[in-house]
């Protein structure tokens, strides 16, 4: 095998590992001992001792194993040059600081910035309810029955900010996490998922991509999206079926 290739049975694996072990110090440091320890970081965001074991663990797992990766993780920023792993330890920090359980790793291995390539692999997981998924999963689509008002997904800040109004086409959920919420999306749990507020790569890459795989858009102000190349992205993102495509005008 070719030392730049990477067996997938193999990373799925070691990813059921490092599943187990994720939730084992979560249960260790936050459900039994209460010991979340929080800090603010330079840029007056917060981060968590999860936030660092994970991205110290996946590191550790994964780069250690195929050293060929370069790592680029929200807490350690080392290398952004494919081919890489892309990961935030924890999406939805701040849910997670709160006790909300609306939170995920969203990790992935890239060869390219392109959601086609084959290569490229993309998974997010929530330790608080199981909630799993990932690139390699097989998938067979259904026909989408859409309801009267088409339903997406938005965050707690945009909601405080009233930045999305439900009227008679459109309802709104609160989810904690964009990660999570292009995971859920991907599953066929909303109609739709909007932000309004910029993102890092590490907080949409893999769900993109995974949404992507499924046929779902990616639209970022006017521009249909295959790829994410920049660090990080300023316009307004919605990622939808494109049965709905002509509905969503009015949000842009």
């Amino acid at each position: 095998m070719n030392k730049k290739t990477i067996n997938n049975i193999g990373l799925l694996e070691n990813l059921a590992e490092i599943k187990s072990d994720i939730c084992h110090f979560i249960d260790k440091n936050l459900n039994k001992s209460g010991h979340l320890k929080i800090t603010e970081k330079n840029d007056k965001t917060i981060v968590t001792n999860v936030d660092i074991f994970i991205s110290q663990l996946i590191k550790d797992r994964i780069v250690g194993k195929y050293p060929f990766l370069n790592f680029y993780s929200e807490e350690d920023m080392e290398n952004f040059s494919y081919p890489m792993v892309i990961l935030d330890p924890i999406d939805g920090t701040k849910e997670l600081a709160n006790g909300v359980g609306e939170c995920a790793v969203s990790f992935g291995i890239y060869y390219s910035a392109d959601f086609e390539d084959k290569r490229n692999f993309s998974w997010i997981f929530n330790p608080f309810n199981g909630f799993c998924i990932s690139s390699l999963d097989p998938y067979i689509p259904s026909k989408k029955l859409f309801g009267a008002k088409l339903l997406g997904y938005i965050s707690r800040t945009e909601a405080s900010k009233e930045l999305h109004i439900s009227n008679d086409k459109f309802q709104y959920y609160v989810v904690g996490s964009i990660a999570y919420k292009l995971g859920l999306l991907a599953a066929g749990s909303c109609d739709f998922v909007i932000s309004k507020r910029p993102k890092s790569i590490w907080d949409i890459m893999a769900g993109s991509h995974i949404c992507h795989l499924r046929g779902l858009k990616m639209r970022s102000g006017a521009k249909i999206l295959s790829s994410i190349s920049a660090k990080r992205v300023e316009d307004t993102l919605i990622w939808y079926p494109k049965e709905i495509e002509s509905n969503l005008e009015q949000l842009f």
